[in-house]
């Protein structure tokens, strides 16, 4: 933080980052250190230019409560008051400052230690939106200069302006940060009209690509000051699990990030909701599209931070060992499950800890009263199965980076921008199809793929018998063209979730659902949640439910589609299917949470599946990771050919040559 190295006087310190680096080089000599540098100005100059702060819509901004030792981010995710990313000022200053780190620090000895500066500001140093989980921001002077400078390098002139906001009397020179109660509204259904509200739109927009433009300013006075190589990162592409926010405080500018030669990698923690993975038998998830940032050349790490289950060898006085031993192998069993996901995505993570932990986990501690003398990971067990797969990452590092999904789920963050984010307004579908929608993906027994919906031309598709599109709502003639032509062909099988393509940027047509499905489809208007009642071609599954309100609702209108559900209460079909060409076509009316709706289908498209119960499967560079939170023997497909492993003990997790199915780490 700046506010450990610039002070008030003028001064710079670098003291407390040389013991920083000097207290991981007392224990590791030859450690490469990283550093999260957080670029947000010290409280004391945010203090004293109260005009470049964040303001809020919905509340004034609170200033951070000073008891004990705080830290310096406590307050983020609420109303803080803080610098608004929209400020010129600030970025000067800042980046003057960084430079002179970056010049300064690296003739120290310390600075040969370092190899790396990952660029943190925003929520927790997230690049979230300030005001992220109950406010709505930026409706400071900086950010209203920027939105306008933002508007004339897109419109170029008034005319264009307004044209485009279908608006004879705005001009540059007048336009505002759109209300609250503008963000709210919507003209079409649960979608933004592309004119009426295009002022929300093209807001969303500035501020996520202001936002991008940040981390590459600061990423890049890195790589220009630093007078040796150095490793550039920063959190972002954030797009699962983001608490609905994601038009309001999400990172939708991706490929703005993956185009930069300023930034090497991107990173963020384990997804947090639904299903967390923080208990066995759940899926580990990224919180990004990995598959696109390795098909663009960047890296993504996760930040695994969740604190292994607690427990304790002593409860008092009494003895409670079989139960703390217990809960050390499951540890072990979640934490190789959570290690191993991302590796086998071509991907990587470090473990973090928040600070002591406050646990008697390790066995020196069994009768030992002081809370928090034992960090995250600090017990013989864990060191251990780290170390095995440290090893086994190494090895991986060597191989080229070969994907062994059949399956692959396109999305999308563009059409976030047309639909509703306030707190007070959530999307009613948006939570759904990227959160509960894909966990029940992770149970459906092959491995798969996640891409924006822009690199779909990058990938092989010869790998792929199914191709899901989720959230792809907003498509433009290109993207059509491309699929029609490339995707459905070759026998495959296309998935379409609601509303595919309804939407091309300046108007919405239930025909261009039609046209891209190849199923006659009509629109209705629906105030209700939907419910699909599912019919018996698919075995045991339940009606499908919306998570909320949706309008409008697709049924189908297709002699020759065949009808496999329809909305419960009415006799409108809402799930089917028909053969277009030479692809199958796939229309689902709503967000499905069923594992077995997926499972079902897949085995429908010729997908032999690894597991038949429901394990999670993982795959990557021919191996193949299975987590089972039940004992007994089972049945593993690889390759077409069946092996049969045996859990003695669950939760287990096993990594398998995909090519002999030897078992090679448990």
């Amino acid at each position: 933080f700046f506010d450990h190295l610039w002070n008030e006087n003028g001064t710079f310190d670098l003291e407390l980052a040389q013991k920083q680096i000097q207290g991981v080089l007392q224990v590791c000599p030859d450690a490469g250190v990283l550093f999260r540098f957080h670029v947000r100005p010290p409280k004391w100059w945010t203090t004293k230019h109260p005009q470049e702060n964040v303001v809020y819509g919905n509340a004034e901004a609170s200033p951070d409560e000073e008891i004990g030792l705080t830290r310096i981010l406590e307050a983020d995710p609420r109303n803080p008051v803080r610098t608004s990313m929209a400020s010129k000022l600030w970025k000067d200053a800042c980046g003057d400052k960084l430079a002179l780190f970056c010049k300064t620090f690296s003739q120290t000895p310390e600075g040969n230690a370092l190899i790396g500066i990952q660029v943190a500001n925003g929520v927790f140093g997230e690049w979230h939106q300030w005001g992220i989980m109950e406010f709505e921001a930026d409706f400071s002077p900086s950010m209203e200069h920027h939105f306008r400078d933002w508007l004339k390098t897109k419109y170029r002139s008034n005319q264009h302006l307004q044209t485009a906001w279908d608006n004879n009397q705005i001009s540059f020179d007048h336009v505002s940060i759109p209300s609250v109660e503008e963000r709210e509204k919507l003209s079409e259904g649960i979608f933004r009209h592309a004119t009426k509200e295009r002022h929300v739109i093209d807001y969303y927009q500035s501020q996520h690509e202001l936002i991008a433009d940040n981390i590459i300013h600061f990423s890049r006075i890195v790589k220009d000051n630093w007078p040796r190589d150095i490793i550039t990162g920063t959190f972002y592409g954030y797009f699962f699990s983001v608490f609905g926010r994601q038009a309001a405080a999400g990172h939708l500018a991706l490929h703005r990030l993956l185009k930069s030669k300023y930034v090497d990698y991107l990173s963020g923690p384990q997804a947090y909701y639904p299903e967390s993975g923080y208990n066995a038998g759940e899926p580990y998830r990224s919180r990004s599209l990995n598959y696109s940032i390795l098909l663009n050349g960047k890296l993504w790490l996760d930040e695994y931070d969740q604190q292994p289950r607690r427990s304790w060898p002593y409860l008092a006085i009494k003895d409670n060992q079989e139960v703390y031993a217990q809960t050390v192998a499951e540890n072990v069993s979640l934490i190789k499950r959570n290690v191993l996901s991302p590796l086998l995505r071509g991907q990587g993570l470090w473990f973090y800890d928040f600070g002591p932990a406050a646990m008697h986990i390790h066995p020196r501690n069994d009768h030992n009263d002081q809370s928090g003398t034992s960090g995250y990971w600090d017990h013989p067990a864990y060191i251990k199965s780290i170390g095995e797969m440290v090893r086994l990452a190494e090895e991986i590092l060597h191989r080229p980076y070969q994907s062994n999904a059949e399956v692959l789920a396109v999305y999308d963050t563009e059409s976030i921008y047309y639909m509703p984010s306030t707190v007070s307004r959530m999307c009613p579908i948006t939570n759904h199809i990227l959160n509960w929608t894909t966990v029940a993906l992770y149970y459906a027994g092959a491995p798969f793929d996640s891409i924006h919906i822009k690199d779909l031309k990058k990938v092989d598709l010869d790998s792929y018998k199914v191709v899901l599109f989720f959230n792809t709502f907003l498509m433009d003639e290109s993207q059509k063209t491309y699929i029609k032509n490339e995707v459905a062909s070759h026998g495959r099988h296309l998935v379409w979730m609601y509303a595919p393509a309804f939407h091309d940027g300046k108007h919405t047509c239930p025909s261009f659902v039609s046209d891209i499905t190849g199923i006659t489809l009509r629109s209705l208007n629906n105030e209700g949640v939907p419910e699909i009642t599912v019919d018996r071609a698919f075995v045991n599954v339940p009606n499908q439910s919306s998570r909320g309100a949706l309008n409008p609702l697709f049924y189908a209108d297709d002699d020759e589609a065949e009808k496999l559900g329809h909305y419960t209460g009415t006799n409108k079909p809402g799930l089917c299917r028909k053969t277009v060409n030479d692809a199958t076509s796939w229309f689902i009316g709503i967000p499905v949470s069923d594992y077995q709706i997926f499972r079902q289908l897949f085995k429908q498209a010729g997908i032999s599946l690894c597991s038949i119960e429901k394990d999670l499967i993982y795959a990557g560079s021919n191996l193949l990771m299975f987590h089972s939170n039940t004992a007994g023997t089972k049945s593993i497909t690889l390759k077409e050919t069946v092996y049969s492993i045996h859990v003695e003990n669950a939760p287990a997790t096993k990594v398998l040559d995909m090519n002999t199915g030897s078992v090679i780490l448990e």
